[in-house]
């Protein structure tokens, strides 16, 4: 019997010991701050890369965005921030930090209007179901009252009031979202040119410039059709644009 218990505790202890060693290496966002602060950005950009594949955090954007700035690449640094304020609207360090990059490039200050920020305070799939069940319960808040021949009393007044509200202010938070879906930053570490057709061959119009903001008009093979920030209107290749909600291309 107790040798039978020894085995046990010995077990056990060796169980601890192996724990322990698997808790104390440092999970991937752990590391990639860690290679930060000690000045290995290449490392860490490797490490917060790694942390996003388990799961896409606005602090491991928000850092990779910082990391891209130090490896002197400041337009997918401003991916990375612009992407971190997606997944943290109401951030305002985050924001403070992404208009100074903007900054830097020659761009203005980055600001967000207030009906934007309303717009993102819950996913479009919530904004979704808001609507959709605002919509029913307002049908049904018109129809029942005609279909018993009764009056409307004030509390069906109050439910379509509300429902009716409700129902706006989903359907233009739906609205903002699915057009924000469209919008990207320009790549290109230098100004590049926007072209007449989907074709580098293609005649020059306008240029956009780093880190720039830009909303898809049109698509057409590998180009996108943009107006940028500056209101030049043209197309570019997809390797100089992403799309802010465009998380499937690492950088």
């Amino acid at each position: 019997m107790s040798t039978y218990i020894h085995i046990m505790v010995t077990f056990l202890i060796a169980a601890t010991v192996a724990f322990a060693a698997v808790d104390a290496k440092p999970l991937p966002f752990e590391a990639a701050i860690e290679a930060h602060e000690q000045g290995d950005y290449a490392a860490a950009k490797t490490k917060f890369l790694a942390a996003l594949e388990i799961n896409e955090t606005a602090a491991a954007r928000h850092n990779l965005g910082l990391t891209e700035l130090q490896l002197d690449h400041p337009a997918e640094a401003v991916w990375q921030l612009e992407r971190g304020l997606i997944l943290d609207p109401f951030n305002r360090d985050y924001r403070n930090k992404l208009s100074l990059v903007r900054k830097q490039l020659g761009l203005t200050a980055s600001t967000q209007e207030w009906h934007l920020l309303f717009s993102q305070i819950v996913s479009l799939n919530v904004w979704t179901i808001v609507a959709t069940i605002s919509f029913w319960l307002l049908l049904a808040a018109w129809i029942l009252p005609r279909l018993s021949e009764k009056k409307a009393s004030t509390r069906i007044h109050l439910i379509r009031l509300f429902n009716s509200l409700a129902l706006v202010l989903s359907l233009t938070a739906i609205w903002l979202n699915l057009k924000d879906l469209k919008t990207g930053i320009v790549l290109a570490e230098e100004t590049t040119a926007l072209h007449a057709a989907p074709a580098t061959a293609a005649p020059e119009i306008g240029f956009a410039r780093p880190g720039e903001r830009a909303h898809v008009l049109d698509q057409h093979n590998d180009f996108y059709q943009v107006k940028t920030e500056g209101s030049a209107t043209g197309w570019i290749s997809n390797n100089d644009f992403r799309l802010v909600h465009d998380t499937t291309v690492s950088p």
